[in-house]
Formats: structure tokens, C-alpha cells, sequence
């Protein structure tokens, strides 16, 4: 297919307006307490990590965070020139590359602290690192205590690296209240030690849930990621709206008769006439295959149930109650019609499993569609 030609109705439509109104938002919770840093890694879930930084920014966000260093250098290159750090640290060559793009480094390893130094030396250039404290993750950091203080000796000598910030990353914020505590205690621990060293880093542990349940946690900067785009946390500030917006139109209508089968393994079986909507979207475009006979879709403001096994590349959905409906009638699969909306956490508890997911898994066929 040639590139920017498209002749499949299927797209997706993402609001600027939506992500730079939820940055607005979260920002006015802050109240000036603590700095936002806008969480855009995995191409900013799903939505387009350049565009979603420029409004997050636009919207008071003060950094960007992103897991990996080409992220970084992909918004670097498109001009932005906000703080941006990379959450997930990097091995010693993408440390040199990180320090070339002036790009902040989560870090833990004295191997990467090495090679910031000997880039910034070369480049004649100050490196950033947020050293990344373990405090029961055990995902990625160094443990308080003996580990640190390694590291800390490590800093020490590497004069060109700035140690602006430290933080830590909370496991279980959403469902276990004492184990967070714990780690935030723990991540205290590590920062008496960096400050009892002479460092005065930037302090950050809290994301989404963190962030909008306990303003004890919040520390110096707060990471929303899921926040910024609408989804899981909305029940804790009002006013925070999706971004994503999924849509097509049928391919074809067709009349079944009571006894006819739909799909795959015929997991659909007609009980009365049913006007089926066969749809130019499957998994292959990253619409879950779990929402087989779980989901819904929106035609003309009503939800219509979707029927059969999502294939590949179709799905089929019942409109067989929904009056004069023709091949020209938008299908919302995600987002809002009229009074309705499939959010992606209603789409996430169908699926057994997260809407983290639902956002990131549509893939390139699905074209995007910028709106203001």
C-alpha cells in the first residue's frame, strides 16, 4: 500500500485537545505543590508520542518521560526541547547517545554512569541522571543502603554527570496502601542518603493512582502516564476525557435467517432475522480477539452487540434494531457517539485485561487522525 493512501474506512482519531485539557487538569490538582512530569512512552500509549507531547506541554506539563532513548530522540528530532528523562535507563552506548541528545538517564549502574561521563567530557557537555531507586519493584535500581552508597561513590567521580533527580516506582499504589507506604518509606531512606552525600536531587515516585490518592506521596514531581489519556483513574478527578476515538463503516449488510451461524467456529447462532454489519477491522489491526461476543459497537448513538469470533482482519455486529442504517453509517468501536462511550476501560474488563493494553494495541494499519 503507498505511503498516506488510504482506502479502508477504519481510523483512529486522537483530540489534542482532550490530552492538553487532562495536562490542564492534572496540573491545576498540583495546585504548585509539586511539578508534572507527562509520561509519552510506547509512542505516548498508542497515541503518537510527538503530538501528545506538544499538547501535554501546552497543557502545563513541565518533562516528559519516555522507557526507551530512541523515544527520546524521536521527540528530540521533532524539536521538542522540554526536560525529557528515560525511565528505563540504557546500556552504555545508548547512555553516550542519550547524553548527545541531551536526554536525562535513569541510573543505576556504574558501567552507564562511566560512559555519561566520558561523553559529556568528549562533548564537552553536563549529563543528567535520575538515579533509579529499587524499593521493592525489583524491576530495575539500586537498593537503599550498601548498593547506593556504591553508586554515590561512583558519582562522585564523575564530576560531568548531574544527579538532578532520584525516584522510585510504586508497585501496587492501585490495591495495596501499606506496601506503598513501605516504599515510599524506603525510597525516603535513599534520598537521606543522596542529600547526606551533597546531592539535592529532584525527588519523584507517584504516578496516575499515586498521584490522585495521597498527596504525601507527590514529592517534588509527579509521573502521570494513564492519567494523561483519559483512561483508569477517571473516578478520582472529574473531567478527564479519552483521546482516542476509533471508527469505520460497514462493507457489507446482510440479512441472516433463525438457525444461520456467524464466524469462526460458529460461536453465533441467528434465534430470529438479523441484519449483520460485517466490519473492516479485526485483531490483525489490534481490536483484541478476547471481545469475541463481549463487546459492543456504536451506529447511529445505540450500541449494537458484536456477534461471531473477531477475525483477523472483519468483525460482524448486530444492527439489526437500528433503523435505516446503510454502508455510509459510522461505527464507533472506541470513544464517544452521541450520548454514548466505549471507553477503554469498559473494552479492558471485557478482555481480562488492562487498558494500558486496549490503547497501545493498535497497530499501523490503523491510521491516525490528529484533531484539534
Amino acid at each position: 500500500m503507498s505511503a498516506g493512501v488510504q482506502y479502508r474506512p477504519t481510523e483512529m482519531e486522537i483530540s489534542r485537545g482532550a490530552l492538553r485539557d487532562n495536562a490542564r487538569l492534572l496540573k491545576q490538582r498540583l495546585g504548585g505543590k509539586a511539578r508534572l512530569m507527562a509520561v509519552v512512552k510506547a509512542d505516548a500509549y498508542g497515541h503518537g508520542a510527538v503530538e501528545t507531547a506538544r499538547a501535554a506541554l501546552a497543557g502545563g506539563a513541565d518533562q516528559l518521560a519516555v522507557a526507551l532513548v530512541e523515544e527520546g530522540v524521536q521527540l528530540r528530532q521533532a524539536g521538542v526541547r522540554a526536560p525529557i528523562l528515560v525511565l528505563g535507563g540504557a546500556t552504555p552506548q545508548g547512555a553516550r547517545e542519550a547524553v548527545a541528545a541531551n536526554l536525562a538517564v535513569a541510573l543505576y549502574d556504574r558501567e552507564v554512569l562511566a560512559a555519561m561521563q566520558s561523553q559529556a567530557a568528549k562533548l564537552d557537555c553536563v549529563a543528567h541522571a535520575h538515579v533509579k531507586i529499587d524499593t521493592g519493584m525489583s524491576r530495575v535500581g539500586v537498593a537503599p543502603g550498601q548498593e547506593l552508597d556504591g553508586l554515590i561513590g561512583a558519582m562522585k567521580a564523575c564530576p560531568r554527570v548531574k544527579c538532578e533527580g532520584a525516584f522510585t516506582h510504586f508497585a501496587a499504589a492501585d490495591s495495596d496502601e501499606d506496601f506503598t507506604r513501605w516504599q515510599n518509606g524506603r525510597f525516603s531512606q535513599g534520598l537521606t542518603q543522596l542529600r547526606g552525600a551533597g546531592f539535592r536531587p529532584m525527588a519523584h515516585a507517584a504516578a496516575s493512582d499515586a498521584m490522585l490518592r495521597d498527596e504525601s506521596l507527590w514529592h517534588d514531581m509527579v509521573r502521570p502516564g494513564i492519567a494523561l489519556y483519559g483512561a483508569s483513574v477517571r473516578h478520582y478527578l472529574p473531567g478527564l476525557t479519552p483521546a482516542q476515538r476509533l471508527t469505520t463503516r460497514p462493507l457489507r449488510l446482510a440479512w441472516i435467517q433463525p438457525g444461520d451461524t456467524v464466524g469462526y467456529g460458529r460461536t453465533f447462532t441467528a434465534a430470529q432475522p438479523t441484519l449483520v454489519a460485517t466490519l473492516p477491522i479485526g485483531y490483525g489491526d489490534g481490536y483484541p480477539r478476547a471481545l469475541s461476543g463481549k463487546a459492543t459497537a456504536l451506529v447511529k448513538g445505540q450500541r449494537c452487540a458484536q456477534i461471531g469470533r473477531v477475525c483477523m482482519d472483519l468483525m460482524m455486529i448486530d444492527v439489526t434494531h437500528i433503523p435505516g442504517v446503510t454502508l455510509e453509517d459510522e461505527v464507533v468501536l472506541l470513544g464517544s457517539q452521541g450520548d454514548q462511550r466505549i471507553t477503554p476501560d469498559e473494552l479492558a474488563i471485557l478482555a481480562d485485561t488492562i487498558p494500558y493494553e486496549i490503547m497501545l494495541g493498535f497497530g499501523p494499519r490503523v491510521p491516525r487522525h490528529w484533531l484539534p
